[in-house]
């Protein structure tokens, strides 16, 4: 773990990719064969293999372990982590600082141990998960105790990012960067490809059941005109469904969904196992999962559903779900990746509709004219939008290319004023990045509707730091609650109902596209307008 903690303070003082790069595949050639997967793992920021339990640590847990060892209060230990930016580099500090120094930290904490203890976070209770994380503490010196928590918390930030580690191990072991790529694509473990790669073996890579791949992409697309600018007709033409992406994969017997993040579903979505009835052996499917009762119901049905270890029967029955199958990566044990979309669609077609697990219709468009008549047909018909293709794509899994594109509805944008500010992480640290905004009520007062920190430049974001400060009314934590005086355009890709705020409303992926300093608190928005836009929205598809 010495060496790791080491290599990720080298490289998160690197400027340059190709230094990061070699300084990486200096890292892996160093390591033994029985620690070359979890190094490789371990840089990536996942340190546990796919289909292993998460972890289910959080900054709150770790602030209390680490406040017992140094004699703090978890508050005090997450105050620093705020001052710093970065819970890791509070933790190193707070280590370096521990009187008496840690002196039962050896500095030989193994990868092996670590990647284990990890491991049985995700599986023991809250007290269990306590008294692992002791036990790791314990035994790291205080640079170790940084990378350690870093890991746990999922911010490494060393700019290693898969694509950089995938260079790294190609370069390491001498490998094509095209066969380590293909490798990880089809596998989705960095790990198994780093000890396939030190021993020459990334030839005759399948596709396996119940291991899933990343989802390809499609890239968002302004308007028609870029539509037809980047794909020649005849193009493939479906509804952008608003749902879950999720694969589905059936194998001797059994049927397993995975989401785009390729954690498993199955325990939520039982009805999908109708799959087993309709499919020949190992098959797998990429699709969507919608909350369907005679046409598509709202994403907040489905989300109910979202997050449980079980579905009630009643839920079940409220909020039936339907898998809407767009793609098919691999049938009756053959890969299809490598085939046309044309093609796969085909063998697409052979699978029937049979209760919830359904085909996506899809169109050929052939004119000009037929890509924005379709366009109004999906919003009439309560989709989120369209999603054209390439019938000569091949899947490639993880990508987002300009193969496929998407045009979603347009919900325009709303004005509204910022009423706190939050630090932010990583290269947000130190600043009032993180803004929760507002708009009118009926009866004047503001009540808030959203939150985000995207969108603007680092100096926006400083000049705005300056003026939150200096207008902060209370102050808890991080977070400072500010005068009404920042108005901000936002934009979003949905509404949706919620007890969260005091509006009844938030928004999806809210984005700020502008500050409107033209402004002031009387030109923002109001509940009537978000109303009459969810309203809009919600009327192109049934609730």
């Amino acid at each position: 773990m010495r060496s790791f903690a080491l290599t990720c303070e080298v490289l998160s003082r690197l400027d340059s990719i190709e230094g990061k790069v070699q300084c990486a595949a200096a890292y892996l050639i160093s390591r033994p064969i029985d620690e070359v997967s979890l190094a490789a793992r371990f840089l990536s920021g996942s340190p546990l293999p796919h289909g292993t339990p998460p972890s289910r640590v959080g900054a709150a847990s770790i602030s209390e372990v680490v406040g017992e060892q140094c004699g703090l209060s978890p508050t005090a230990v997450r105050r620093r982590a705020v001052t710093k930016g970065d819970l890791g580099t509070a933790v190193e500090i707070l280590f370096e600082a521990a009187s008496p120094p840690n002196t039962d930290a050896s500095g030989n904490l193994t990868l092996n141990h670590v990647a284990r203890k990890i491991a049985e976070l995700g599986v023991y209770s809250t007290e269990g998960r306590a008294q692992r994380l002791r036990q790791l503490y314990v035994s790291a010196d205080p640079l170790e105790a940084k990378y350690l928590t870093k890991l746990l918390v999922g911010s490494l930030r060393t700019g290693m990012q898969a694509s950089r580690v995938e260079e790294a191990i190609a370069l390491a072991f001498n490998e094509p960067l095209e066969k380590v790529r293909r490798a990880h694509m089809l596998i989705g473990d960095i790990g198994e490809v780093t000890e396939r790669a030190w021993h020459h073996k990334l030839t005759n890579i399948r596709l396996r059941p119940f291991r899933p791949v990343h989802c390809m992409l499609a890239h968002p697309a302004a308007d028609t005109t870029e539509i037809l600018k980047h794909l020649a007709l005849p193009a493939i033409a479906e509804s952008k469904l608003d749902g879950i992406r999720a694969q589905l994969h059936v194998y001797r017997g059994q049927c397993r969904q995975y989401a785009r993040s390729l954690e498993e579903v199955t325990h939520l979505f039982p009805e999908l196992n109708i799959a087993v009835e309709i499919l020949d052996d190992d098959w797998i499917l990429d699709g969507e999962i919608v909350a369907w009762q005679e046409g598509p119901l709202a994403f907040e049905k489905l989300q109910q559903r979202l997050g449980r270890r079980q579905v009630p029967l009643t839920m079940l029955l409220d909020i039936p779900v339907v898998y809407h199958a767009f793609d098919v990566l691999r049938a009756s044990g053959q890969d299809l990746i490598d085939e046309p979309l044309s093609a796969r669609k085909q063998v697409l077609e052979t699978v029937p509709n049979v209760g919830a697990v359904r085909r996506i219709d899809h169109e050929s468009i052939t004119t000009p004219d037929a890509v924005g008549t379709l366009l109004e047909t999906a919003f009439k018909t309560g989709h989120e939008g369209v999603i054209f293709k390439d019938p000569k794509s091949t899947y490639y899994p993880g990508s987002r290319g300009r193969a496929w594109l998407k045009l979603k509805r347009p919900l325009g944008t709303l004005d509204v004023v910022v009423t706190a500010a939050q630090y932010g992480r990583g290269n947000r640290a130190g600043w009032l990045s993180d803004m929760t905004f507002a708009i009118s009520s009926q009866d004047g007062k503001l009540v808030d509707i959203g939150k985000a920190y995207s969108g603007l430049t680092h100096s926006e974001i400083r000049t705005l730091t300056e003026h939150f400060k200096a207008t902060t009314s209370k102050r808890s934590g991080d977070v400072h609650v500010v005068q009404p005086t920042v108005v901000l355009e936002v934009a979003f890709g949905g509404i949706q109902r919620s007890n969260r705020y005091a509006s009844g409303f938030a928004l999806r992926f809210p984005r700020i596209v502008r500050q409107r300093k033209d402004l002031g608190l009387r030109d923002i928005d109001d509940v009537q307008q978000l109303e009459h836009l969810y309203k809009t929205e919600k009327g192109r598809r049934p609730a």
